[in-house]
């Protein structure tokens, strides 16, 4: 009921809101004034549309864990230093981040790059994990300078192909999730909200929810930002004391344009587990790198 009121509100003042229906009638046009360019070629038009699409929303950076409710098209890579509870490191190398794609003035799709995960201390673990994918719907966006915020859907999956391993499930994962951000000048906060299923394994997840919640704040090429991140799971009803809860101070760097749209930005950050279960379950803390290469 929130939402919707806030939506209401926002959509009654007289700064520019876009719509799918109207971003895309906007982008006929666009591409109809320009069939004379030298670009008018498929691969011309896309990079006109995708132009187009980023200049729609805002232009916040991607925070380490919280999934950017903004359409993206870069390639990302991540590594998370994991200190689990026996004490010993586990290695996550890529973390299921890969190529992101805005195909539609409205629509993202993105597919993971190889993920492998490495047990300093017991090779027998080590393998490689599925592949990830994901589709994002960009529902309403308002620019910086104006209304400055951003709402999709998104539904991500996993799949279990690749060599099996103790803590990933042989069957397909999909994520449904709701993507919320706003922002106020140069301070932004963003918030994920979804829940997982399994093909035939929902009884080990239990029904599980998840939310993610960012903040940050921009200084110039230099943004603080502050993660609280979870998982958890229905059937507990709880938000706080279920394993899977952590916070994640971080700092990103960027954008550093070096050619046309081409762009550079890095994150590191300290993934901190703020609760007992989480400790004894999952793994205590971890140092988590990531590159953002936007185009």
């Amino acid at each position: 009921m929130l939402l919707l009121s806030f939506f209401f509100i926002v959509g009654a003042q007289a700064d520019t809101v876009f719509w799918p229906g109207e971003e895309i009638a906007v982008q006929d046009i666009v591409e109809t004034m320009n069939e004379a360019d030298a670009g008018k070629g498929w691969l011309g038009k896309w990079r006109k549309m995708t132009e187009e699409t980023r200049n729609r929303q805002t232009r916040w950076l991607t925070p380490l864990v919280t999934e950017t409710p903004r359409l993206e098209q870069r390639i990302r890579y991540d590594v998370y230093d994991e200190t689990l509870p026996s004490g010993n490191k586990k290695w996550n190398v890529g973390a299921g981040k890969g190529v992101n794609l805005i195909v539609g003035p409205t629509l993202e799709f993105a597919f993971s790059l190889p993920q492998y995960v490495y047990y300093p201390t017991q090779g027998r673990l080590d393998g490689f994990l599925g592949e990830s994918f994901l589709i994002k719907n960009r529902i309403m966006s308002s620019p910086e300078g104006q209304k400055n915020y951003v709402f999709s859907v998104m539904l991500a999956a996993h799949s279990p192909l690749g060599q099996t391993l103790p803590d990933y499930p042989a069957h397909w994962i999909w994520d449904p999730i709701v993507l919320f951000g706003k922002g106020w000048g140069n301070f932004d906060f963003m918030v994920n909200l979804g829940t997982q299923w399994a093909d035939g394994a929902n009884k080990q997840f239990g029904i599980p929810y998840f939310y993610n919640i960012a903040l940050q704040y921009k200084i110039g090429v230099v943004v603080p930002t502050i993660e609280i991140n979870s998982t958890s799971s229905i059937d507990q009803l709880v938000f706080v004391g279920a394993p899977g809860l952590f916070i994640t101070p971080e700092v990103l760097i960027g954008r550093f344009r070096f050619k046309d749209d081409w762009k550079l930005y890095f994150g590191f950050g300290y993934q901190i587990a703020i609760n007992k279960k989480t400790v004894e379950e999952e793994y205590s803390n971890a140092f988590v790198m990531k590159f953002h290469l936007l185009f």
